[in-house]
């Protein structure tokens, strides 16, 4: 996750690991430019019971090993108008 929160700060996103009540961390992404635009991100297993990020809705965004194919469909959700 940590790599993860990198790489979108990196693209103008802020960025926070978070734990509640003790469980697995999560990812807050919030697009700075439109707040409203915010969402946590989680790590499970995907379908083939590696680990993946997923959205909460549940909705599979990449594998943990492709930070750039995540950051790229988390910016993709995430983007206002115009970017």
């Amino acid at each position: 996750m940590e790599r993860l929160a990198a790489e979108l700060k990196d693209r103008g996103f802020a960025t926070r690991v978070y734990k509640v009540d003790g469980g697995r961390p999560r990812l807050r992404v919030i697009n700075t430019a439109a707040p409203v635009l915010t969402e946590d991100i989680h790590v499970v297993r995907d379908g083939e019971g590696g680990p993946a990020f997923f959205f909460p809705w549940p909705q599979l965004i990449a594998p943990i090993r492709d930070i750039d194919a995540a950051a790229d469909r988390i910016e993709r959700v995430l983007a206002e108008v115009g970017r």
